[in-house]
């Protein structure tokens, strides 16, 4: 039996933010709940648990489930899982890889922006054609989400 291969869809965006803060809004719940769904449970370590909902017009009514396969604070982390609206409950397997911008350095956390890069692994089947077609518009939007809960504005924020 051949296995079937995935089909992977890949974004990338330069964010303000250092990794440390990237990779803590990709990965605790409060933060999770700030840029990306509406409810969170994460246990952000390899086996951890992951539960996403998210709440209004076109969400599904059930969460997603899952776990945590990469945790590699500030570098990368990534997770699997699904519900029954995906093709056989699997909604396949998200990773971001981070890389520090900026002048200080190469080790994680110093710099001054990230370089993100957001992965959406799913089986590569006809089934999954309509959930990639979703995914190629909505991953875009939740990276500006992201960027704009990670840049601090003009007026906002706590004043020194």
């Amino acid at each position: 039996m051949t296995p079937v291969e995935e089909a992977v869809l890949r974004f990338r965006a330069v964010l303000a933010a250092p990794p440390d803060r990237v990779f803590a809004a990709l990965t605790q719940a409060g933060h999770l709940t700030r840029w990306f769904c509406d409810e969170c449970e994460s246990d952000a370590r390899p086996g951890g648990h992951v539960r996403l909902r998210w709440i209004g017009p076109g969400a599904s009514p059930e969460p997603f489930t899952g776990e945590w396969i990469a945790v590699d604070a500030p570098r990368c982390c990534s997770f699997k899982g699904g519900h029954a609206g995906y093709p056989n409950g699997d909604g396949g397997r998200i990773t971001f890889t981070l890389e520090p911008t900026g002048a200080a350095g190469s080790e994680g956390s110093g710099g001054t922006g990230t370089n993100i890069t957001a992965e959406h692994a799913m089986p590569a089947h006809v089934d999954y054609s309509p959930v990639a077609q979703k995914y190629t518009l909505s991953w875009p939007r939740a990276l500006e989400r992201l960027d704009e809960y990670l840049t601090p504005r003009e007026g906002t924020g706590a004043t020194g």
